[in-house]
């Protein structure tokens, strides 16, 4: 548009060679060309937009241009064909054009404020150029009223220098790394000034009207003219907002129907995901259940049904540990007093068990197992430990007990043992006895942390094969000296297990085979021995 003035401009004076005529007729195209920059200010290509907001935008922009075009055709026009008036016409136009200058002006240093990157750099040099054109068109536009411009006139050299600074900007942004050209998202309110531009667009019309019916000293045709052309632009500017306002709604009923579509699911998803949390949590509650049943089954025997000798060695540490920190606490106190605070570690073992798989064969042995872990169950207490060692033997961790009452304990495993015969089936039944040795842990009061835990089943280990070779169907407890308190740096395993009487205390219970039948509920680990089958070595 900027360059077909120019050439009608030079058609005038070269080819026809007569001055331009005031009112020119390409001064419209000149008042527009300045559009398209506002258009491109309206859609601002440096912000990522979507296809319903660029079309939006774009209407916008169009009801801007139809308010521009409007404004000429209100302001100028009626100079230059309805009533000429040159002094009129060229007043209006400059005013006019001006306004719309200053209008580039002020949205081009808005843009450049706002944005970053290579659009700052490319919004940068628009804005001074624009500013720089705006001041020399304003110049050679006074120059043309006072009939003092003529083609190649120093007015000229600023309007050229304007032309050729704006197609630099072109070939210039072309030029920046595509990297740096990245889009900003549109935020709230960028938006807004476009479509409040373009309303008031609309709504400055009615303003018009009064100003073309009341104001100034206009002639009649051209109030006339005025009223028509505003009540024109009124019909145009009101199709674009009904268009507008129809794409709107349009778009509004797809969001509601997104918004309903996305609402439901959300719905669905939800109850999706309630349902699957629910039944993780029934998994993993199941996953519990089944690892505590592998649990348990890793730590029982499987023929006998109690313990194994992997759990002890789980929690012997955890239990050893509690012992010896209730003994940390009672430091410089009477530990004479601490009741009830060991731990008995007693071994039983069924006397001539190999005879039973000699003469029977192995399944009775393994029911004679169970019978005797049945037997040992009924003894001991729901806080004891019951762990079948290996083999035919079984070996109790008696909780919270006092070594005083350890030998009642262990004439009851006897007793129970050798009251009746067992019954492995298919009519055998067999009576058997067994052999008990046991050590309780701290072994020694006044030196609890001599020997540990496990050295102190090591040392019931010792005593039951002191009861085996000492004629079986009997009890051996290994307990601490006077020696041992005079000397509790000299107590190690290895030397309780070869002393001679300095250090250790031994214990010996005898099955006489006179007990009573067995009661329902066992012995209690704190009562007396009995008198007449206690006997010292």
């Amino acid at each position: 548009m900027w360059l077909c003035v120019q050439l009608l401009w030079t058609y005038f004076e070269v080819f026809l060679r007569q001055e331009v005529p005031n009112p020119f007729v390409a001064d419209v195209a000149l008042f527009l060309h300045i559009v398209p920059m506002m258009a491109a200010l309206a859609v601002q290509p440096h912000l990522r937009r979507y296809d319903h907001s660029l079309r939006l935008v774009t209407l916008d922009f169009f009801l801007l241009l139809t308010w521009w075009l409007y404004l000429y055709l209100f302001i100028v026009i009626p100079w230059q064909y309805v009533s000429p008036n040159e002094a009129a016409y060229g007043r209006g136009f400059d005013v006019l054009y001006a306004c719309e200058q200053i209008v580039l002006v002020t949205g081009v240093g808005w843009v450049w404020r706002r944005s970053q990157g290579s659009w700052r750099v490319v919004y940068g040099r628009l804005f001074k150029a624009a500013l720089f054109y705006s001041i020399s068109s304003t110049l050679a536009g006074e120059a043309i009223d006072s009939h003092q411009y003529y083609t190649g006139s120093l007015y000229d050299i600023p309007l050229v220098a304007a032309m050729a600074w704006f197609a630099a900007i072109g070939f210039m942004a072309r030029e920046l790394p595509p990297e740096e050209l990245t889009d900003q998202q549109v935020q709230n309110g960028q938006n807004m000034w476009t479509a409040r531009l373009a309303m008031a667009a609309v709504f400055s019309t009615p303003l018009m009207v009064a100003w073309a019916e009341f104001g100034g000293s206009a002639p009649a045709r051209v109030r006339s003219y005025r009223l028509v052309l505003t009540a024109a632009a009124m019909i145009l500017m009101g199709a674009m907002v009904f268009l507008k306002q129809h794409w709107m709604d349009r778009e509004m009923l797809h969001l509601l129907r997104l918004s309903r579509q996305n609402l439901d699911e959300m719905c669905k998803l939800k109850d999706e995901l309630e349902n699957k949390e629910q039944s993780l949590r029934w998994h993993s509650l199941e996953l519990q259940r089944k690892n505590l049943e592998l649990q348990e089954i890793s730590y029982t025997d499987s023929l006998t049904g109690v313990w194994n000798r992997r759990y002890l060695e789980e929690i012997l540490t955890a239990e050893a540990g509690q012992v010896l920190r209730n003994y940390e606490r009672a430091r410089g106190g009477d530990i004479r007093k601490m009741d009830h605070r060991d731990l008995i570690f007693l071994m039983v073992d069924v006397d001539f068990f190999k005879e039973v798989n000699d003469l029977y064969g192995h399944p009775a042995g393994d029911r004679l197992l169970q019978l005797v872990a049945e037997r040992l169950g009924k003894v001991v207490r729901k806080s004891d430990v019951l762990v079948r060692w290996g083999g035919e033997e079984f070996l109790i961790m008696s909780r919270s007990a006092d070594p005083l009452g350890t030998p009642s304990f262990c004439e009851r495993i006897l007793d129970v043992m050798a009251f009746e015969p067992f019954d492995l089936g298919h009519g055998i039944h067999v009576r058997k006895t067994c052999s008990v040795g046991w050590a309780p842990f701290p072994w020694s009061r006044r030196a609890y942390e001599a020997i540990c835990a496990e050295e102190a089943i090591e040392l019931a280990d010792t005593a039951l094969y002191r009861a085996k070779t000492g004629g079986r169907n009997q009890g051996v407890g290994i307990l601490p000296a006077e020696g041992a308190v005079a000397a509790p740096h000299e107590i190690t395993l290895k030397g309780l297990q070869t002393d001679t009487g300095l250090l250790t205390h031994e214990v010996r219970i005898k099955n006489i085979g006179a007990s009573d039948p067995a009661p329902a509920a066992p012995l209690a680990l704190d009562e007396s021995p009995i008198p007449g089958k206690l006997s010292s070595l």
